[in-house]
């Protein structure tokens, strides 16, 4: 019996330092940005693209907290000539489903705000909004340290302030890089 016992809790002691050794702490991703943007108006309908950057930091095996920092640029807007940037600063909660297996699938909604910048026919504009995007991806785990995010698709909703009312920009959002863990 005493060594039934002790070869139990020998098992799970192994159990959980295999179960520490599985979980990082930080994942950290960088990649392509490519944003369809449209401000309520078809029209006005057009696309954009940069990069964006996030840092997760995992609370277990299946929640983080996410931080992320993402920027695109637009030259032709309806037709016309623009140097137009926007920046978005997001933060939120990201539930991860199976992150040890060679596939991890992801869902997010973060929250923050959006700097945009715009400079049409001499003329030079500069809001700050609300930020909200919800989305779902996929990471490939090359190893236990550095993965492949093979795609992130998100709804990405920006409320921006002009000088007259407000205009809410609804986004489509892809973006695809490599995520490094700690």
């Amino acid at each position: 019996m005493r060594r039934v016992v002790c070869l139990l809790g020998l098992l799970l002691l192994t159990g959980a330092a295999a179960s520490a050794q599985g979980n990082t702490k930080v994942d950290v991703f960088a990649g392509y940005s490519y944003l369809h943007t449209g401000p309520g108006v078809s029209s006005a309908a057009f696309n954009a693209n940069g990069g964006v950057g996030s840092v997760a930091f995992n609370f277990n095996s299946w929640g983080s907290f996410v931080a992320e920092v993402g920027g695109v640029h637009a030259s032709h807007i309806g037709g016309a000539d623009v140097d137009a940037t926007a920046e978005t600063f997001l933060f939120g909660p990201k539930v991860s489903l199976f992150r040890r297996s060679r596939l991890t699938p992801f869902a997010q909604v973060l929250f923050g705000f959006a700097h945009t910048n715009a400079a049409f026919n001499g003329t030079t504009g500069t809001n700050n909004g609300l930020a909200i995007s919800g989305g779902a991806g996929l990471d490939w785990n090359l190893s236990h340290h550095l993965g492949i995010r093979l795609g992130q698709v998100d709804y990405l909703f920006n409320r921006v302030p002009t000088a007259t009312s407000q205009v809410d920009w609804n986004n489509f959002r892809y973006s695809a890089g490599v995520v490094i863990r700690f």
